[in-house]
């Protein structure tokens, strides 16, 4: 639905975004020639159709898969991180289902550095070792505000930051 292309836009600038179904076919040509040559994993929640993404790339592969719960939640049909040989030098890692996100020997102080989208702006910032959450004249809060810099991602940032932070105190 359109609310979630929205919440896409912030990653079109970082990374190839291809949209793509299984059941249509659409998207799965573009998907193909994104990975090409590639090593990549296929990662997500249970469910959301990673096996069959590998199945529709290559029918050879007949992964098992399985329909969604009654709740929307997926069946761990996928119980260990397997890599597929697809060809011409294209590896494609189907992964089990993602139960919960954890960010493991990241340090509250380091974790801008993963927000590529600042880099450019924290060079402008008041202080060389800004965190963009507190500090006056930040120039990555202010790329916020003028919408130059999503403020989905910013949000994202500042409650990783307070995660990291209460979970290493």
């Amino acid at each position: 639905d359109e609310q979630e292309l929205a919440q896409l836009e912030p990653y079109r600038e970082l990374m190839p975004v291809v949209l793509c179904s299984t059941k249509s076919g659409e998207g799965l040509g573009a998907l193909r020639m994104a990975v090409q040559g590639k090593t990549c994993a296929l990662v997500g929640h249970s469910g959301v159709g990673k096996s069959s993404i590998l199945n529709a790339l290559d029918r050879r592969l007949g992964l098992a898969i399985a329909d969604v719960h009654k709740g929307g939640t997926g069946r761990h049909t996928t119980t260990a991180s397997t890599l597929y040989d697809l060809g011409e030098g294209t590896y494609l890692i189907d992964t089990p289902g993602i139960r919960e996100f954890g960010l493991w020997d990241l340090q509250p102080e380091t974790l801008r550095d993963y927000f590529p989208e600042f880099a450019e702006a924290a060079e402008w910032c008041r202080f060389n070792d800004c965190s963009h959450l507190h500090e006056p004249d930040c120039e990555v809060k202010r790329r916020v505000e003028r919408g130059e810099i999503s403020r989905a991602r910013y949000e994202t940032y500042a409650r990783l930051v307070a995660d990291l932070a209460s979970s290493s105190s």
